[in-house]
């Protein structure tokens, strides 16, 4: 690896092993790096501010660092050739959103070939996830429901129609509850019509090896589109779903170390 790879090592394996200290020596001893070279590394990260570093030759760090989709540009790389190509040959808008926080956010998108289609959500567009629609159920159905309860206010999910005099409908928990577990076993998920402007969604749940959620790949289409186009959407997402997981696996295996000191699960997306 060459100085900058190292030095990226070091933030990852930090970021990932928790907001508490780190020993210098587990870090080099994990990433495989000399003492000296990692006392390096710690000495620019620290005089830039990014570290503390404590007598015991501990590092805690003051930085956070992380990656909206945690792959590699080889990744990025087959995502956006294959959104093109669903577009183009399924007729629809394809969308990769990530979760940032409480919001769902728009990572990379090909827009419908009908430049008469307007959907308004675009790269960097961002959606409260409490718009209970197919992208925040897949996305947090994934969670245990205790989680939810914890990080979400329950009471506060709702539904957008495409209804006179109803564009709103407020959700009791309950209903949210029971809707997440219907969820949970599914990796595709359609909605049954459109939403307040009248753009409705399918979509799959993309995730690494451990399970772990990476992003949505979604279609979007107007709502008076044929129901009939349904099952050739779930089958190309479904494909490429599959192919996404692969290249994951590959990549998780070959390049990604997880901190065996301090390690915390990480939560989100």
């Amino acid at each position: 690896m060459d100085p900058t790879e190292r030095t990226l090592q070091v933030l990852e394996y930090i970021m990932a092993a928790g907001p508490g200290p780190v020993k210098q020596i587990d870090i080099a001893r994990h990433c495989g790096l000399s003492p000296s070279t990692l006392n390096r590394i710690v000495k620019s990260l620290s005089d830039w501010g990014y570290l503390f570093r404590t007598s015991e030759k501990y590092c805690v760090r003051n930085f956070r660092l992380e990656r909206n989709v945690p792959m590699s540009q080889a990744y990025l790389a087959k995502l956006d050739s294959t959104m093109r190509d669903l577009s183009n040959r399924l007729g629809v808008a394809a969308e990769v959103i990530v979760v940032a926080g409480h919001e769902l956010l728009w990572h990379s998108k090909a827009d419908h070939p009908d430049p008469e289609v307007i959907i308004r959500a675009g790269v960097g567009f961002r959606r409260s996830l409490y718009e209970l629609d197919v992208l925040s159920r897949l996305y947090l159905s994934r969670l245990e429901w205790s989680d939810i309860q914890a990080r979400f206010f329950t009471d506060g999910f709702f539904e957008t129609l495409r209804r006179p005099g109803q564009p709103t409908r407020w959700l009791p928990e309950a209903t949210v509850q029971e809707t997440l577990e219907r969820t949970r076993s599914e990796v595709f998920a359609a909605d049954t019509e459109g939403n307040h402007v009248g753009i409705r969604r399918c979509a799959t749940v993309v995730e690494d090896p451990n399970g772990r959620f990476l992003h949505l790949l979604a279609l979007a289409e107007p709502e008076d589109r044929s129901d009939d186009r349904m099952e050739n959407y779930r089958d190309a997402l479904m494909s490429l779903r599959a192919e996404l997981s692969d290249l994951a696996y590959a990549e998780s295996a070959a390049n990604r170390l997880v901190p065996k000191h301090h390690a915390m699960p990480l939560r989100g997306g």
